[in-house]
């Protein structure tokens, strides 16, 4: 902060209350739980990127285990998608796609899994 600004005690007591805010914020959001809101946010970056797990798997078993990978964060997606109750521009659209690629991957796994 500026050293030009007077800070009170109340002001001081406040902005304590404000980092013990964030740090019970960042908790929250942080906790490892599928439907945690920090899965809610990370899995459209898992979705976009997924096609680079399994294009680049070093063999069999790994691209097997690269597309499972893949469905499994496509699966959490569109059920988030599902869940949330706020009304987000194109969400059926995007319900609809994560759909189809859900469909497509477990094709996809179907194929490469042995039998």
């Amino acid at each position: 902060m500026n050293s030009e600004i007077s800070i009170t005690k109340k002001m001081a007591d406040v902005i304590v209350q404000v980092c013990f805010d964030v740090a019970e914020f960042s908790r929250l959001y942080e906790q490892d739980h599928p439907k945690s809101a920090r899965h809610l946010f990370q899995c459209n970056e898992e979705v976009k990127k997924g096609l680079k797990w399994f294009v680049n798997a070093k063999n069999q078993e790994d691209f097997q285990n690269k597309v499972s990978d893949y469905l499994n964060a496509v699966e959490l997606a569109k059920q988030l998608y599902q869940d949330i109750q706020i009304p987000i521009e194109g969400k059926d659209k995007i319900i609809i796609q994560l759909s189809n690629l859900q469909t497509h991957l477990t094709d996809l796994k179907n194929e490469v899994s042995p039998n």
